[in-house]
């Protein structure tokens, strides 16, 4: 199994666990940032034990890791936050299609702080995935929204920057960076949160997600970063547009426009043509 299979492999997984994220903050009720303030607890705790009991240990990993984990964890725990809000603020389709701009901040940063050169392939496939997201969503961008537009084009930020840092330092503990990226949007939204608007649905809501989908989909997009560059990972992320539209179809009932179909179709031919061609290089090699 090639190491473009695999980082292919754990990328999918994880952007389909991530895909669930909109729906779960939806379905909690929450506004502002108590919805955020429970993801990053429940997050941090999950993680917290899964490094404890499945990896080498919270403080080996610590140990090893340094201050370059405790940067993951911040720089996610930014992330996360301004995603959380971005989906309350705005538009579902205007968060996808900001963040989908995590390719172009991973190409610059994957430049300066990883001297990485990318190929005209990686490229190209850019170009066609970002034509399927403009068909996907044109006219859904209006006056409105400006502030969760905002969130998202920092969200995108913040998490191509932790595409690079985890294909810089592949040996930081990947669980125990999202325990501190729990730990950090928690810290963040504490300041902004008002517990008297938590409700046992909307803990039970935000636990599903913070114990389980988010943790697990964020650990899979990190273990892909051992194996293929920070760009080629935001670009697989660009399917987004395409499930998290059909999610929120099916939980409630919200019909995309064809114009969905047509731009998803776009997308996924170009990121399979490119992991196509990506994998047969390898095995190339």
């Amino acid at each position: 199994m090639s190491e473009q299979f695999k980082g292919t492999l754990y990328a999918f997984s994880g952007i389909f666990l991530m895909g669930f994220d909109a729906i779960f903050i939806r379905y909690s009720g929450l506004n502002g940032f108590g919805a955020s303030f429970l993801f990053g607890i429940f997050s941090m705790l999950s993680m917290l034990l899964v490094t404890q009991m499945w990896g080498k240990g919270v403080a080996d990993a610590v140990k090893k890791g340094g201050l370059i984990l405790i940067f993951s964890g911040a720089v996610m725990g930014g992330s996360g936050t301004t995603f959380v809000l971005a989906v309350q603020e705005t538009t579902i389709a205007n968060v996808v299609l900001i963040m989908t701009t995590s390719a172009v901040f991973s190409s610059i940063y994957s430049r300066f702080l990883l001297g990485e050169k990318t190929s005209l392939s990686t490229w190209a496939a850019v170009i066609v995935s970002i034509l399927g997201v403009y068909i996907i969503v044109r006219g859904s961008l209006g006056g409105h929204g400006l502030l969760g537009d905002m969130y998202a084009l920092a969200a995108a930020m913040f998490s191509s920057l932790n595409y690079v840092i985890w294909r810089k330092y592949p040996q930081i503990s990947r669980t125990m960076a999202i325990s501190f990226g729990g730990f950090f949007i928690m810290l963040f939204s504490s300041f902004g949160t008002d517990f008297s608007s938590f409700s046992v649905v909307s803990v039970l809501v935000m636990a599903a997600m913070g114990l389980l989908s988010a943790p697990i989909g964020r650990a899979f997009i990190s273990t892909a970063a051992r194996h293929i560059t920070a760009m080629e990972i935001s670009l697989y992320t660009l399917t987004r547009t395409v499930l998290v539209p059909f999610l929120a179809w099916l939980f409630f009932t919200e019909i995309p426009p064809a114009q969905t179909f047509a731009g998803g179709a776009v997308i996924i031919c170009a990121i399979t043509a490119h992991s196509l061609f990506m994998m047969r290089r390898a095995g190339a090699k």
